[in-house]
């Protein structure tokens, strides 16, 4: 299939975020999405678990005629691209690389901190990243897993909501940071909740827009064609997901405001649900370690 058009994957509805920054950045060129809700969120599973993700989901957009594809998932790019990127024959962007060279950007006392999944948190490659371009930067890395199941299902605020964040982002208020990078796609949606906790004075990071400027950077290295597409050329977007299209739809509309005329399901290897369960008036991640 000739290759025309950008290939974008999260575990949910975060990747949207990205998916929008593309929209600004390389107008005009065709995007496929791919929402793994079935087995969302990607935070606590096993490493070999989000590797096989990867595959699967990678190859699919590949199948539908993807020329870059933009792993919009924090934990994927932390955990699956360094095994996996360089297998296909086209360019995979991840979060990290992009999202630290935003960090560094925006810093002025050299201190970062990090809001991310467990896994990219345990992972250490935003640290990494950021180190490689600026050693004297300090980094302070939080997990955050109660954050994602939380936007899956619509909260992204009020009291429970910004009482969380605010014990997620206490030790990075004490460590001085005069910057916050958004270290998973899902929490942009949260911005107002982590502005009310951090004041006014730190730079939140989203690292989408630099995602974006880097896919459109390698449309126009691999196709030989500049990032913007004639305006006269039939534009598609289509949304696929592995979980609930109407659920998925729903989110979207109420995160994004998006109504989305259609979203196809899609079947990856057995769905092991990662949703956040609400018990009384708080949320609790279960995650179903079977095999």
């Amino acid at each position: 299939m000739d290759a025309k058009s950008i290939g974008v994957y999260d575990s949910g509805v975060g990747g949207l975020t990205v998916v929008k920054a593309i929209m600004s950045a390389a107008p005009g060129w065709p995007i496929v999405y791919c929402a793994d809700t079935a087995r969302v969120p990607y935070g606590e599973k096993p490493r070999e678990h989000i590797i096989r993700f990867a595959r699967e989901i990678i190859s699919f957009l590949a199948a539908q005629g993807a020329a870059v594809v933009a792993c919009a998932c924090n934990t994927s790019s932390a955990l699956a691209l360094p095994v996996v990127g360089a297998e296909y024959g086209f360019p995979v962007v991840g979060m990290i690389e992009p999202g630290a060279r935003a960090a560094v950007r925006a810093t002025r006392n050299g201190r970062i901190g990090v809001i991310a999944t467990t896994n990219t948190a345990r992972s250490r490659a935003y640290a990494a990243a950021i180190g490689r371009i600026d050693p004297l930067v300090q980094v302070f890395e939080q997990a955050c897993p109660l954050l994602v199941p939380m936007i899956e299902q619509g909260e992204v605020s009020g009291g429970y909501v910004r009482e969380v964040l605010s014990g997620y982002l206490a030790p990075l208020v004490r460590a001085g940071v005069d910057t916050v990078v958004y270290g998973c796609t899902h929490y942009p949606y949260l911005e107002d909740e982590v502005r009310a906790v951090v004041g006014p004075h730190v730079s939140l990071v989203d690292p989408a827009v630099s995602v974006a400027a880097t896919v459109r950077a390698a449309l126009d290295c691999c196709t030989g064609r500049a990032g913007v597409r004639s305006r006269t050329e039939a534009v598609s977007y289509r949304f696929f997901t592995s979980g609930d299209p109407e659920e998925f739809r729903r989110i979207a509309r109420v995160l994004l405001g998006w109504e989305l005329e259609a979203v196809d399901h899609v079947t990856f290897s057995a769905p092991r649900p990662c949703w956040g369960v609400q018990k009384g008036d708080k949320w609790d991640a279960a995650y179903d370690t079977r095999e």
